[in-house]
């Protein structure tokens, strides 16, 4: 069964030597460095997203692009970020919708806030895939009809198992 893992960056090494998935996305801020431990990872399956860009919708093109490269792979995917509440559980939340592109965005929000109730998508990421995927703003309306996030429930490593 296909994974999406989500960790905070203090967790992604654990998480790599965990999983070992096939795909990673890491969201580095400032001098952050991805895991030494990646090291073995194709660098075609590893995506490094600036952190620090102000405009974070302009990844978007580039996250669905390696969405559908990994949704056809079957391998799994860690995607981490500093914290791994907001960017990383938006991408998450995007990787899902392209993978099961004729599922009820509702749907897949509930999935993603069951196994991880401290997610909170980050608003521009996911509407600006929203656009993108052609999804009429139900990606969004689906995160912002989620009952509000649990910010004291954190799990440095949340992994979400996916059918099919």
């Amino acid at each position: 069964m296909t994974k999406i893992i989500i960790s905070s960056l203090e967790a992604a090494e654990q998480a790599y030597k965990l999983h070992q998935p096939g795909y990673v996305i890491s969201i580095l801020d400032c001098d952050d460095c991805a895991p030494a431990s990646f090291a073995g990872l194709d660098e075609a399956h590893h995506m490094k997203l600036d952190g620090n860009d102000d405009d974070e919708i302009t990844w978007c093109p580039k996250i669905i692009d390696f969405a559908k490269d990994w949704a056809q792979s079957g391998e799994d995917v860690l995607i981490h970020c500093h914290r791994g509440v907001a960017r990383s559980t938006a991408i998450a939340y995007i990787l899902m919708c392209v993978r099961d592109s004729n599922e009820c965005e509702c749907k897949i929000a509930e999935q993603l806030r069951s196994m991880a109730p401290h997610a909170d998508p980050n608003l521009r990421l996911v509407s600006e895939a929203d656009r993108m995927l052609g999804r009429d703003d139900r990606m969004v309306c689906a995160v912002l009809d989620l009952c509000p996030c649990c910010g004291s429930v954190c799990a440095p490593i949340v992994t979400l198992p996916l059918e099919g």
